[in-house]
């Protein structure tokens, strides 16, 4: 072999072991790397297995514990896994039973349940779908489904999973509230009182038919319009601008205002308002409730002008009634001066009867000036318009059995304390006067006797006097209290008196009766109002 041969073989060899080696070195460092990369993965999966044991772990824990009914179903509705829920709620065990969701559907559901379930698998989810379900201990119940697909590693469904909740009652309580929403809306749309609901600018948002029937506007006509500028006249525009800030405060209020119609026409209203809250208690607006008091008005302001006439006229009445009694008296005095002068001038010329006559003549003179006096006094009562005081009756009483005539055969009693009223006191003395004079005129007994009593009521004091006389026949008890009325022809009776009693308690707001039998005695019976 020459020379050269052996030194290009040389070089060969050299290049071929300096290339053995990079190899080598190569083949160690990607050895190296793959096995820092197989720990690495080893480490990693170890990771994603305890990753996936945790979150199977959570799955497994909220499957188990979720409140609502939970369950997975093959695409044909046969439930292959439920919760505790679900088992409670259906009554169905899907590991004891043969269980299919499509098959405890009532039968009125099947279209709804097929295209509902068309929906879930075109779409992948169905939300608040309502369908009526059978449990297995014979119940019916309305369930609310929430459901999606459950889909494999090529993206293809196998199966549905679904969250039930039984929603009967709420469906119940829902239908309940929206029968009482519509029966309200009845009884606002159709009730007599006008009414309407405003924002909280004023303007109105909702009006009733009584309210448009009112105004004279349709409801399209009032809606965003604002209440307060349309309708209330000018002379009381402040006073409603004064109540809406009242409400938007907070404050109930009642008014009543005069207001103008569509037609222009003047109306009085009488309107309450109270304001609107939303659910966090927060003022939205008000509503309002309009009754028209027109007419009431009218008849108001006619009965006002009817007590002045009637004020006037008794005024006038009051005063004709002196003035009558003035003239009436004046003759009856001259009469009486003539009869008296007649018999000191002939007393030794008239015999007994023409005495008898002129004494005849004398008590016809006194009883008609004592008519008079009683006529005048029953046509003032209640003229006067005194205000009620505090009258002490036992005062009253113990003042009168004073002054009065009373027999010493006639004995008053009094077994009860007399109260403190309100009144007229020269009124009520005088009422207690004539009952009691009336009593110890008729009393026939040898031991005549008048008790006066009294009973306390919730609103009135009833009292009672009584007297052993001689009573009075029943027939006649409807008729002793009119005017002239009198049982009897005493000379000192006019048969005003009992006519001023009952003017006098019919004055204090009471009452008056009596009861009586002949012979045995008379009971009258009056009440005063607290």
């Amino acid at each position: 072999m020459a020379n050269e041969d052996i030194e290009v073989y040389k070089r060969a060899l050299k290049r071929e072991k300096a290339a053995r080696k990079a190899a080598e070195e190569i083949l160690e460092q990607k050895s190296t790397e793959l096995y820092d990369m197989a720990q690495e993965l080893k480490a990693t999966n170890s990771k994603l297995q305890k990753t996936i044991k945790e979150q199977n772990t959570e799955l497994q824990g909220v499957f188990e514990n979720i409140i609502d009914a939970y369950i997975v179903m093959d695409l044909w509705g046969n439930v292959l896994k439920m919760n505790e829920a679900a088992i409670t709620l259906l009554g169905y065990d899907y590991q004891n039973n043969d269980f299919n969701l499509f098959a405890i559907a009532d039968k009125e559901e099947v279209d709804n349940v097929m295209s509902t379930f068309e929906a879930l698998i075109s779409e992948g989810s169905v939300t608040d779908f309502k369908l009526k379900l059978n449990t297995k201990n014979g119940t019916q119940i309305i369930a609310q489904v929430n459901a999606s697909l459950i889909f494999d590693e090529n993206n293809k469904p196998i199966a549905a999973q679904g969250i039930i909740r039984d929603v009967t009652f709420e469906n119940k309580y829902r239908q309940a509230i929206e029968t009482e929403k519509q029966k309200y809306s009845r009884i606002i749309a159709n009730m007599h009182l006008g009414l309407i609901e405003l924002d909280k600018e004023e303007r109105i948002m909702m009006a009733n038919q009584s309210f448009c029937a009112m105004t004279g506007y349709t409801e399209e006509e009032l809606i965003g319009k604002v209440g307060k500028e349309l309708l209330p006249a000018e002379v009381d525009k402040d006073l409603v601008h004064e109540k809406t800030v009242e409400r938007r405060s907070g404050k109930s209020n009642a008014y009543e205002a005069r207001v103008r119609n569509k037609k222009g026409e003047l109306r009085y209203w009488l309107i309450s308002g109270a304001p609107n809250y939303n659910y966090n208690g927060e003022i939205i607006g008000s509503i309002g409730i309009s009754f028209d008091i027109t007419d009431i008005k009218n008849l108001q302001l006619q009965k006002e002008d009817l007590l002045s006439k009637l004020e006037k006229s008794n005024n006038e009445l009051h005063e004709y009634a002196h003035i009558v009694s003035h003239d009436l008296k004046s003759p009856l005095r001259s009469i009486n001066a003539l009869v008296t002068w007649l018999k000191e001038d002939n007393k030794d010329k008239l015999d007994e009867v023409s005495l008898q006559n002129f004494a005849h003549i004398e008590t016809t003179l006194e009883k008609m000036e004592q008519l008079i006096t009683d006529i005048l006094e029953y046509s003032s009562i209640g003229s006067d318009g005194k205000e009620k005081r505090a009258v002490n009756l036992n005062e009253i009483i113990s003042d009168l059995v004073k002054i009065l005539y009373v027999p010493e055969h006639v004995n008053i009693k009094i077994p009860k304390k007399l109260p403190t009223v309100r009144g007229d006191g020269t009124k009520l003395q005088q009422l207690f006067q004539n009952l009691i004079s009336n009593a110890v005129k008729f009393i026939d007994k040898p031991e005549g006797l008048i008790v006066i009593n009294v009973k306390e009521l919730t609103s009135y004091f009833e009292f009672s006097i009584t007297d052993n006389g001689i009573g009075i026949d029943e027939k006649y008890h409807d008729k002793i209290f009119k005017i002239f009325h009198s049982l009897n022809k005493r000379k000192d009776s006019t048969g005003i008196g009992l006519s001023i009693v009952k003017k006098i308690v019919d004055l204090h707001e009471g009452h008056i009766w009596l009861e009586s039998k002949p012979d045995i005695g008379t009971t009258f019976y009056f009440t005063i109002k607290k």
